[in-house]
């Protein structure tokens, strides 16, 4: 008897409501006509490669057939060391989206909220939504940073998080200390910091951790170490919740034999990157000079590896997709509050120095 196919189902009706209505996250594009080098300056990736020792660690690595060990001991334990909390504390996941993922499985129940600062990390929103939370933006003030009092008053019985991204993506900037210590002192749920590019900033905000017991802090290997295309993020988290976030934590902490071999071998060579992330930071410094110089742009000032810039234009997505053209992919922004600005990864001198020349030529074709 051969099988009839359904003529009435209706696929999408399967599916959550939560997925149906989430916002997505839409990652930086570009339509660059085909050239002999596209530089990708949109992404806020290193312009260096791994370090001498993650080479050698990924040249030998050969156990392709065996899976990572459940607990990642071994990378955990070098994570530990690494930021001077206690291995017990340390959680790994696939790239620190994973890890968000895992702080969600924790604590969002449907109809629960989360405290965001907008503009932020476009990964919060729909992430949190899709458990079921209801986001609220607290927005940074007129010259991007936080209210504390805002965010406080925000807080309320269904409150279960508050995300601070500190240094902010996409605005570059390093948030008040005393704004950062008023939220986590007054605020009665978990406070989660997210300093993806502290290590840029030479700063952190783990020695808060000893100070307040709602604080967790989670951080990547992916831009100081250069190792984005492993996706290997971590997560500091509060003593108390060490029982019960190991129940949502995934089998080998989602990363990868070869991730994780290549991020200890990272950490052992920590010296070297961060002699790399002092280069990334003068190529900065230079390339904000160099902006500054064109008529009709802006750039912030910034403590990562990338930099803001408000143009003249009331969007900015003509012009950057003018430099596209041109073969240098930078990103644009279709949420009114950022579409006058483009932020611009720093790259190689000699990649800063073609985004240059292909910003002055394409500035010169945008109609005021």
């Amino acid at each position: 008897m051969s099988a009839t196919p359904p003529t009435s189902l209706d696929l999408m009706s399967l599916v959550r409501r939560e997925v149906r209505d989430l916002p997505s996250y839409v990652p930086a594009t570009g339509a660059a006509k085909k050239r002999d080098r596209l530089i990708r300056l949109d992404m806020n990736e290193s312009p260096f490669g791994p370090s001498p020792r993650t080479r050698a660690a990924l040249a030998d690595f050969v156990q392709t057939n065996r899976y990572p060990d459940f607990a990642q001991s071994a990378l955990r334990s070098a994570l530990s060391q690494y930021s001077g909390v206690p291995v017990e504390q340390v959680i790994c996941g696939a790239g620190l989206d994973d890890v968000f993922t895992s702080l969600a499985h924790l604590l969002i129940e449907a109809g629960d909220e989360v405290v965001i600062s907008e503009p932020t990390f476009g990964v919060y929103r729909p992430l949190f939504s899709m458990h079921g939370a209801n986001v609220v933006n607290v927005p940074l003030s007129a010259d991007f940073g936080l209210m504390p009092e805002h965010i406080i008053a925000a807080v309320n019985d269904r409150t279960k998080l508050i995300v601070i991204c500190s240094p902010n993506n996409p605005t570059g900037n390093l948030f008040s200390q005393d704004a950062i210590e008023s939220i986590c002192a007054n605020a009665r749920c978990l406070v989660a910091i997210d300093e993806a590019y502290a290590e840029f900033a030479g700063t952190s905000q783990i020695p808060l951790m000893d100070q307040f017991p709602n604080v967790m802090v989670l951080r990547t290997m992916s831009k100081w170490a250069g190792l984005a295309g492993m996706r290997v993020g971590y997560g500091l988290v509060p003593k108390e919740l060490v029982g019960a976030i190991g129940h949502v934590v995934p089998p080998f902490h989602n990363v990868t034999l070869a991730s994780s071999e290549a991020a200890i071998a990272a950490i052992d060579d920590r010296d070297f990157l961060m002699k790399q992330v002092g280069v990334i930071c003068e190529y900065r410094d230079a390339l904000v000079a160099d902006i500054e110089q064109i008529n009709g742009l802006e750039p912030l000032q910034s403590v990562t590896n990338f930099i803001l810039v408000r143009t003249q234009f009331p969007d900015a997505r003509p012009l950057v997709r003018a430099i596209a053209e041109r073969g240098v992919l930078i990103r644009g922004y279709g949420d009114p509050l950022l579409q006058p600005y483009f932020r611009v990864t720093v790259g190689h001198a000699e990649e800063n120095d073609r985004f240059l020349l292909a910003l002055r030529d394409s500035i010169e074709e945008i109609p005021a």
